[in-house]
């Protein structure tokens, strides 16, 4: 079996090791009351909040926004958390220059880790293993800060392994010393969780966001974080249920995680069941997603309206967003007594005397 607590000596792994502990939520962007522009002071809300959620970092979401409308986001971010919270940010899509260029802002901005992944363009596929890990290559030598790769259902690479993820690629990567975990997607099989884990396991951390496959592989290979995923949907503040579960599997201590886990159970299911279909079709409950975050202390905001084709996300209405509350509710967690035109506008929005009339659309809301 798989190293059930090592991780091979490097001072980026050590970090892993020492940081990525508990869960680590989405920093979904906030905009402004017409759509054009960052709510900067809402994204400070969101970091603060995290922070008293107990999370290990937050992950920079470039949902909707311009290459530069992201930076500022990753520096705001940044600048709210010195010290107090790491910061994960994305760098994928461009060419080797452009990504690494990104990735120098990243560390100058104050990011703690990077998630790097390649070009969706078809033009630019790997057709062979080695080219795939010649991609890569180039961009983990240059990269200043640990990594995190990403482990995603993609149908057309399914000849490099289960689910599309190409395990002898992630296999080699994970020798090199700065990268330092995976993240694994919801929708990814527990067989190719499990064989990332038996073939990575002593080099890696290996993030599952499927939270019902952590105490299978609690039982032979070291468990300690989850993240890039709406986390809140198992926490709160005041109910810091699924980071202390995951520091808990993390120390070893499994009877007291399984306690956790067991209240957490109905919440990360129902979670599960609305989210996965919208993942296989690369999209998100958007409504959804940010109203998780809201009720439990988050800014709240409307995501813009994205305009993706055969979009067909589901509105986040009266019956939904009582489901939520409801959920929590059940597992003793508090929820906002706020009004609810606070979550359409954003916390900050509303402090400034934003109200819902002022917005020209409610995107995904009804």
């Amino acid at each position: 079996m798989g190293n059930k607590t090592s991780i091979k000596t490097s001072e980026q792994k050590q970090w892993a090791r020492e940081h990525l502990v508990g869960l680590e939520p989405l920093l979904w962007p906030i905009f402004s009351p017409d759509f054009k522009s960052l709510d900067e002071e809402g994204v400070r809300n969101d970091v603060r909040n995290s922070i008293r959620h107990g999370f290990c970092s937050v992950f920079c979401m470039s949902l909707g926004l311009t290459n530069e409308e992201y930076r500022k986001m990753i520096q705001v971010a940044c600048d709210e958390a010195k010290g107090k919270i790491g910061v994960g940010a994305s760098v994928a899509g461009q060419p080797l220059e452009g990504d690494i260029e990104m990735m120098e802002f990243c560390k100058k901005a104050g990011c703690t880790y990077l998630s790097i992944g390649l070009s969706r363009n078809p033009k630019h596929r790997p057709q062979t293993e080695e080219e795939f890990y010649q991609a890569y290559l180039p961009r983990m030598e240059a990269a200043k800060l640990p990594v995190v790769l990403y482990a995603s259902v993609v149908p057309h690479q399914r000849k490099f392994g289960i689910d599309g993820v190409p395990i002898n690629v992630f296999d080699r990567l994970a020798d090199l010393p700065n990268v330092v975990a995976v993240k694994v997607s919801q929708p990814v099989s527990m067989t190719a969780t499990l064989q990332l884990c038996e073939r990575t396991c002593g080099r890696l951390i290996i993030g599952p966001t499927n939270l019902d496959f952590v105490p299978i592989l609690a039982k032979h290979y070291h468990q300690q974080w989850s993240g890039q995923w709406n986390v809140e949907a198992v926490n709160s503040p005041g109910k810091p249920y699924g980071v202390e579960m995951m520091k808990l599997f993390g120390q070893g201590k499994y009877d007291e995680a399984m306690k956790l886990f067991d209240i957490i159970e109905p919440l990360h299911s129902a979670f599960f069941q609305l989210q996965v279909g919208y993942i296989r079709q690369t999209n998100h409950p958007w409504g959804h997603n940010k109203y998780y975050q809201w009720v439990v202390g988050g800014n709240g905001g409307l995501i813009k309206n994205l305009h993706y084709k055969n979009d067909l996300v589901q509105p986040l209405d009266d019956k939904e967003r009582e489901k939520i509350r409801n959920l929590y509710h059940s597992a003793g967690i508090e929820t906002v007594t706020a009004p609810e035109e606070e979550f359409i506008v954003g916390k900050a929005a509303y402090a400034r005397g934003v109200r819902a009339k002022d917005l020209p659309e409610t995107p995904y809301y009804k």
